[in-house]
């Protein structure tokens, strides 16, 4: 038998993108449950460890055995359409080991504002990285995150993110979630959310309420604002190590500022404005008393 469906139909299949009366006639073909058995078989498979020729020797078998088992239904498989299949099957395995995750990333001085499946709404600060599953979002809104962002969640089934610092969990509500290397943050904009982090006890946060965790030190704290200060090109803090404020500085404005070795430990209540680079680092270095050197666009940290 002929191959009825190439490369690029079965893509759009799995991709969703087909029309109502293609995938009508798709379902009623008798190819179709083939094609479904194969996907139903890979997608429960281990990918990182996936044996591409074992899954597919497998898969093959399995086949042939329940064609012989529906002996009154089943057609012969003949090497050219055991062919055709083999052919979609490499495709399907390279879709779903490359594709099955959808991410968003930003480079420094740089913001990105998406949709998810849902339509809930993502803004990804500088430096920063959201990814999530192609499929099964409906009953899965679960999200991984390095770096910061803005969620504007709607409202449906248990909504996650998930950092290398903790979780955060919501059913419909507007958050920042900010994991960078040894800090979390934590801020609730709008209904609740719930945070988890390894070793600490969980903490439900409200509007208005925050919580940031460094080096196992946990601070609460209360904000008026609305929405996060560096949708609008400022970035602010409270209380937070200034280490994280100059790291920030660099995300922000694209830059290397050496010496930070140099930084003596302390905490900086603020923000700067992504305006203006000199003004930025007057804003904290003075207001701080760490001594730097700003020329030719290299800032560089003194000893103090």
């Amino acid at each position: 038998m002929a191959q009825k469906y190439d490369d690029t139909f079965l893509a759009r299949w799995l991709a969703d993108e087909l029309s109502e009366n293609e995938l009508k006639n798709f379902q009623e073909s008798e190819d179709y449950e083939q094609y479904e058995h194969i996907i139903n078989t890979l997608d429960s498979a281990e990918y990182p460890e996936i044996d591409i020729d074992s899954n597919f020797a497998k898969t093959l078998a399995k086949i042939e055995l329940e064609k012989a088992k529906e002996s009154n239904k089943s057609r012969s498989l003949n090497p050219y359409w055991l062919s055709g299949i083999a052919a979609s099957l490499v495709l399907v395995f390279s879709y779903l080991l490359f594709f099955q995750n959808i991410t968003y990333t930003t480079q420094l001085a740089e913001q990105l504002d998406f949709n998810l499946p849902d339509n809930s709404k993502v803004t990804l600060n500088a430096d920063s990285k959201v990814s999530h599953k192609r499929f099964g979002w409906k009953d899965n809104r679960v999200v991984d995150l390095t770096g910061e962002a803005y969620f504007k969640v709607e409202k449906g089934q248990k909504f996650e993110v998930k950092t290398a610092q903790g979780i955060v969990s919501v059913l419909g509500t507007q958050f920042t979630v900010n994991s960078r290397e040894n800090f979390f943050n934590v801020i609730c904009y709008e209904g609740k959310v719930k945070v988890e982090v390894p070793n600490q006890k969980e903490v439900i946060l409200t509007k208005g309420k925050a919580l940031s965790f460094k080096n196992s030190k946990t601070l609460a704290y209360t904000l008026e604002s609305e929405k996060p200060s560096w949708l609008n090109k400022q970035s602010s803090f409270y209380n937070a190590p200034i280490i994280e404020v100059i790291n920030e500085l660099e995300r922000q404005f694209n830059i290397m500022i050496e010496g930070k070795a140099n930084v003596k430990p302390g905490n900086f209540t603020g923000r700067f404005s992504h305006d203006n680079l000199e003004t930025a680092l007057k804003t904290i270095f003075v207001s701080m008393n760490i001594p730097f050197s700003f020329e030719d666009n290299k800032v560089k940290i003194q000893k103090y």
